[in-house]
């Protein structure tokens, strides 16, 4: 509860609960990959999550990846450090996607900055925003959440 508190502090997104969860969108790149992703927090601290959506170039195919998040208090803000990376449709671990690293943070000026920067040193900046608790369903299901 308390990086969850302190993420909300920190980055002035306001909180919205749906079945005691807090949903966050994403979208970052890599390279030229896109990546849309979904970030489920529960109020617990317990079992962040992340789920990621991106077309593989290797592989020309579409993947859903999961990862869990644990929230870490840094010197300027926030970082969510992503660990135990699943392939969603192959039901299993891979070796094959960089664990994602999200900084949140706020300048001396206040202005709200988020980057990734990945396992493999990747770096990119980051949208993120709160989901309204009216698209949370919806979002939840579109990437295979309900």
């Amino acid at each position: 509860m308390k990086h969850l508190m302190f993420l909300v502090l920190a980055t002035g997104l306001h909180a919205t609960t749906l079945s005691a969860q807090t949903v966050y969108e994403i979208w970052f790149s890599a390279g030229s990959v896109r990546h849309h992703g979904l970030i489920l927090a529960d109020p617990a601290n317990t079992a962040w999550q992340m789920r990621v959506k991106y077309h593989d170039t290797a592989r020309n195919c579409n993947r859903l990846i999961e990862q869990q998040l644990r929230a870490e208090a840094t010197s300027l803000g926030i970082r969510l450090y992503g660990h135990s990376v699943w392939d969603v449709a192959n039901q299993r671990q891979t070796l094959d996607y960089a664990a994602d690293r999200l900084y949140v943070y706020r300048d001396p000026q206040g202005n709200l900055y988020t980057r990734n920067l990945d396992e493999q040193g990747i770096s990119s900046g980051v949208v993120m925003k709160a989901v309204e608790p009216s698209q949370s369903r919806e979002k939840l299901k579109e990437f295979g959440w309900q």
